[in-house]
């Protein structure tokens, strides 16, 4: 019986979390990880100043970057995201996709409007690459 009750628990839990992921992400702009050179440039035509991070962490990060892109490891986003600013779009991408989107929700949820998850992140990214 205690069993089941924990396996309910636990079921009903993860619904919650489910449900609030999908209307927190609704919100969160998406953009494919082969239209990034594209965003750059046209965010250098209008100067839009579209702020674009990269939340490996630091060792990934320095592996392999887009020129672009600063690194802000997801894990110590919420220590640092107060450097960023509310009022500019800020574009998201990691390895996956996975921290990048968790990185998204965590800076809609303090207020940043104008968000984007790089869907593809840099599993699928077939640009250039800089390291240090």
């Amino acid at each position: 019986m205690r069993k089941a009750l924990n396996f309910l628990a636990s079921g009903f839990l993860l619904l919650i979390f489910i449900t609030g992921c999908t209307e927190g992400e609704a919100s969160i702009g998406q953009m494919h990880v082969n239209d990034i050179l594209e965003r750059m440039a046209q965010s250098e035509e209008t100067g839009d100043g579209a702020v674009y991070i990269d939340v490996r962490e630091v060792h990934e990060y320095d592996d392999a970057y887009i020129e672009g892109f600063i690194n802000y490891p997801l894990s110590n986003l919420e220590e640092t995201f107060r450097d960023l600013p509310k009022d500019k779009e800020i574009i998201i991408i990691c390895r996956s996709g996975n921290r990048s989107m968790q990185a998204a929700s965590l800076l809609k949820q303090n207020g940043f409007d104008q968000v984007t998850n790089v869907q593809g992140a840099m599993v699928e990214w077939q640009g250039e690459t800089s390291s240090k």
